[in-house]
């Protein structure tokens, strides 16, 4: 019953988004007012509230990031909702990076680069200090996302990410960037793999970028939807 609900849903949202983005595809936003949305290294401050909605939880994240020309910095916080119960603390994190320009003289590709460390707080697995790496290339039309990070008490986190732009303003594009975990201290594992749409929306004060991803875990065998709101300052 739930898969099929879920199905269901997924299906319908989808019809809903590409309705929208047909009205949407024949305006062009002018370039110096472009503010490319879905980039985690795009300049300033911006705020995230991630949502993965599985069977019988939410995971929620909190993520403010912080990006100039050569450093990335981001905080986040995670906790758990059960439908049926309260609210409890997963984890924080604090994440600062090195970032460096690269492709500089080529006209369709921009490049950037970006290693640094990382240190958090677990409910399961206490402090740890690792490394991390993030990397975006990106063109007119695409754009290929990496985040990797490693830290002491065993965790890993992989995000890696593709995007394209289907219309002619950029505001509308399809995504695939799931977040992959791996706990080798509790051998619980996170290896999603699915497809969704994202859309910017536009203001003369701030940027606003909503996303919704359906998703399947290949190792615990469930459904999801992994969604979100960004706003950027």
């Amino acid at each position: 019953m739930y898969k099929k609900f879920l199905i269901t849903s997924i299906l319908s949202l989808i019809c809903v988004l590409f309705s929208y983005a047909q009205e949407d595809s024949i305006a062009i936003t002018p370039p110096e007012e472009q503010v490319d949305a879905s980039n985690p290294l795009s300049k300033g401050l911006n705020f995230y509230q991630i949502g993965r909605f599985k069977p019988n939880k939410v995971e929620l994240q909190n993520i403010v990031n912080y990006t100039t020309n050569k450093w990335f910095i981001r905080a986040a916080v995670d906790y758990t909702k059960p439908y049926d119960d309260n609210v409890y603390y997963g984890s924080s994190s604090f994440m600062v990076s090195r970032i460096f320009d690269l492709a500089k003289n080529n006209d369709e590709w921009k490049v950037q680069t970006g290693f640094g460390v990382v240190v958090s707080n677990s409910k399961v697995n206490g402090n740890a200090i690792g490394v991390n790496f993030v990397g975006v290339q990106m063109n007119d039309k695409w754009k290929f996302v990496e985040l990797f990070t490693y830290q002491s008490n065993g965790t890993i986190e992989a995000q890696y990410g593709a995007y394209y732009k289907f219309t002619q303003n950029g505001n509308w594009e399809i995504r695939t960037h799931p977040r992959m975990l791996f706990n080798t201290q509790t051998g619980v594992h996170e290896i999603p793999v699915g497809i969704g749409i994202g859309h910017t929306m536009r203001t003369p004060m701030f940027t606003t970028y909503i996303f919704c991803e359906p998703e399947y875990d290949l190792y615990n065998n469930e459904y999801l939807i992994y969604s979100g709101v960004k706003f950027i300052f």
